[in-house]
């Protein structure tokens, strides 16, 4: 899509310049579950999932030091609410037998949490853009499901597709971009070439 900047670059009342919005779509994504609980593999599970929610991760209070005459405030503790996956149910039960094999990795038949380390897993969530090219990835780290079996609502009114939707806790969620990770690049590299032509044009900034 085409669209006017808006402003005149030349002075002269000609609108030339345009920008192109290359814009995200939503169904372009795919999800990469850890490797395998119970014997079921995590990219089988994976094709099932229709929808995935995470966030806000934000940090929710800010506190304050007195520091003399002055209160200097820094931030608070980060939160990060439960991510929510959605998955189509396959006629083999493979999606509800997985994560009940990873929840009872949590807990021992006697009642007693695994350490940690045991059970939590990372997780992607990785945009593409129309060419295919990853555009954003989304790494769930440490994340582990906080209930044994799905809320399940079976109605033969409907006559709908099952829908199984898990929720999960994680420790922290990293963002990264192979395009950004490009730019990045192409920006250092023209960066000493930008600096010289600033101080053969006189340019300082303060």
């Amino acid at each position: 899509m085409l669209e006017k900047l808006g402003f005149d670059i030349s002075g002269v009342g000609a609108f030339l310049t345009t920008k192109i919005w290359m814009l995200q779509r939503t169904f372009n994504w795919q999800l990469l579950m850890p490797h395998d609980f119970g014997g079921i593999v995590g990219i089988l599970v994976s094709q099932y999932c229709q929808d995935v929610e995470f966030g806000d991760y934000s940090i929710t209070e800010i506190a304050s030091l007195r520091h003399g005459a002055f209160e200097r405030f820094y931030a608070g503790i980060q939160t990060i609410d439960v991510v929510t996956l959605t998955f189509l149910a396959p006629i083999d039960n493979s999606v509800t037998d997985y994560f009940h094999a990873w929840y009872n990795k949590m807990i021992s038949e006697e009642g007693f949490y695994s350490p940690k380390q045991e059970y939590r897993r990372d997780i992607y969530a990785v945009l593409y853009d129309r060419t295919g090219i990853e555009s954003a990835k989304f790494k769930l780290k440490g994340a582990f499901p906080i209930s044994r079996i799905p809320k399940i609502r079976a109605a033969y009114g409907e006559e709908d597709v099952l829908r199984l939707s898990f929720s999960l806790r994680v420790d922290d969620i990293e963002m990264s971009s192979l395009i950004g990770s490009i730019r990045e690049g192409v920006t250092n590299l023209l960066s000493p070439v930008y600096n010289q032509a600033k101080g053969m044009l006189g340019i300082v900034e303060e």
